[in-house]
């Protein structure tokens, strides 16, 4: 156990002991224990009411309270750090702790410790409480319900099933997908923001793209995403070897793979299948590794708002979908509507403003790359705009149309073009990670440019300064007197028409 954790359980042994409430730590923080691994939070049943315990427990130790469930006696503690420190505390829901780890969702979370216990490292194997035989599915690798009704009790469980074979790198037990079918129209009425933190868990794992086709299969992921359901069945022209939702799973399996996930083989993306020899060694890597491992202000990681984003890119394709008398399929504008669909799904997810944006501007600009590689020279201009209009998501963006181009071609990638792409991609990244001392510093400020033309402040001088930066990131002009005379020609051009 981590020195951060000693403290906080013994001191919540004295708080249980002094209000005469009995506590065992639970669910996750119990498994790890178990198998001697240190929790990263704590889920706790008391014999009362624990709602006012974590409320008390928060206030004595200067932590964040958060209630959970006023009505089954639930609450939070957060306390400060890096990541934070969650202590669920509920009380139980039946007359004792083995009724009470009956009523949980799975059999591997249905396992419990006293707390004097779990002070002890490490814990006395025979202080484990076990009564649905969860610690031999763990060994096992097998995800079991506790019950025929566990799923049904809660639908929020369907998901929950998904992320922890990702993460905990299980198998379902021959019963669950069964019953996840059964449960997964239930997920209508869950909580956007239990759905959210269950889904991006999820997606935020090594290998997520064959448990969200888990999901798909019991019939859960458009149950949570109705957007998608229209891709199922929608056909794409040939360059395309898959229909547009299974096209966009493909592209989280992809991403998975570039971020150095899956190596199992019915986790790879198609065209890694096809052609192992594939390079996945990112230009720029480390930078872009650590980029994706960000924990972002929503405190969901990086990589998981872009795994999310490339799961509903292309949610639009089917009703921009258009059959020109030459035969072309075309499907103008996706992207566009696409992102105003991402805005509708992030709000019923209960994304945080910030996650929201982030999602919107990946889903509305994923054809940009595509565009600039169409092109047969790269003007500095347009890397300039690029990188302008897409500020710290432009790797994000590139590492998408990665995976994008490898979900598209899947059997039929061009091994060679491949690595033509990979250094494309590095060249671009290049301009974006270049050492910060050797940028360009602006030649001149809206202040400055303001008292050269004699102008007031207004939209006008933020489209000038625009101009006169993309104009110096092409090399055209290198002097603050050349930015001054272009702004002049611009007002000049802009007042004669």
């Amino acid at each position: 156990m981590t020195n951060r954790l000693e403290p906080i359980l013994q001191d919540l042994a004295d708080l249980c002991a002094a209000r005469g409430a009995r506590a065992w730590l639970t669910g996750g923080a119990a498994r790890d224990l178990a198998l001697g691994r240190a929790p990263s939070d704590l889920d706790v049943a008391v014999s009362g009411n624990g709602f006012e315990l974590a409320r008390a427990f928060a206030d004595a130790h200067d932590g964040a309270f958060v209630a959970l469930d006023a009505e089954r006696a639930t609450g939070r503690a957060v306390f400060a750090g890096s990541p934070p420190l969650t202590v669920d505390i509920a009380g139980l829901r039946g007359p004792d702790i083995e009724a009470d780890l009956r009523l949980r969702d799975f059999t591997i979370n249905a396992l419990a410790l006293p707390l004097d216990a779990a002070l002890r490292l490490p814990p006395p194997p025979a202080a484990l409480i076990d009564p649905t035989g969860g610690l031999a599915d763990l060994r096992a690798g097998i995800l079991r319900p506790c019950g025929p009704t566990s799923l049904l009790d809660d639908p929020l469980r369907v998901l929950r099933a998904a992320r922890l074979c990702a993460t905990l790198d299980l198998r379902p037990a021959p019963e669950l997908v069964d019953l996840a079918r059964v449960a997964a129209p239930g997920l209508e009425q869950v909580a956007g923001e239990r759905a959210r933190d269950e889904l991006l868990k999820l997606l935020d794992a090594p290998a997520a793209a064959p448990w969200l086709r888990f999901l798909d299969a019991c019939g859960a992921l458009t149950r949570l995403i109705p957007e998608l359901e229209p891709g199922r069945d929608c056909e794409q022209p040939y360059v395309h070897f898959l229909p547009v939702l299974a096209h966009m799973l493909e592209t989280v399996a992809a991403l998975d793979w570039l971020l150095g996930g899956p190596v199992r083989a019915d986790a790879l993306p198609v065209a890694v299948r096809t052609h192992p020899e594939l390079s996945r060694s990112l230009p720029f890597a480390a930078p872009v590794q650590e980029l994706m491992a960000e924990r972002r202000a929503g405190g969901h990681r990086r990589q998981a708002l872009l795994k999310l984003a490339a799961l509903i890119h292309d949610n639009a394709k089917p009703q921009t979908k258009a059959i020109h008398p030459d035969g072309k399929v075309s499907f103008y504008g996706h992207q566009e509507l696409g992102a105003d669909a991402a805005v509708q799904i992030g709000r019923r997810l209960r994304l945080s403003r910030n996650d929201l944006r982030y999602v919107e501007l990946v889903v509305r600009e994923h054809m940009r790359p595509g565009q600039l590689r169409a092109v047969e020279v790269l003007t500095p201009r347009a890397l300039y705009r690029f990188f302008r209009d897409l500020g710290d998501a432009g790797p994000d963006v590139l590492l998408h149309e990665l995976a994008d181009h490898l979900a598209t071609r899947g059997p039929h990638v061009d091994p060679e073009g491949w690595v033509a792409h990979l250094a494309w991609t590095g060249a671009l990244l290049a301009h974006y990670y270049e050492p910060a001392p050797t940028r360009r510093a602006p030649l001149i400020d809206g202040n400055g440019l303001m008292a050269a033309l004699g102008i007031g402040p207004g939209p006008r001088v933020g489209a000038l300064l625009r101009e006169i930066a993309e104009a110096q990131a092409a090399g055209e002009i290198t002097t603050r007197e050349e930015a001054i005379e272009l702004a002049r020609q611009r007002m000049a051009a802009s007042d004669a028409r």
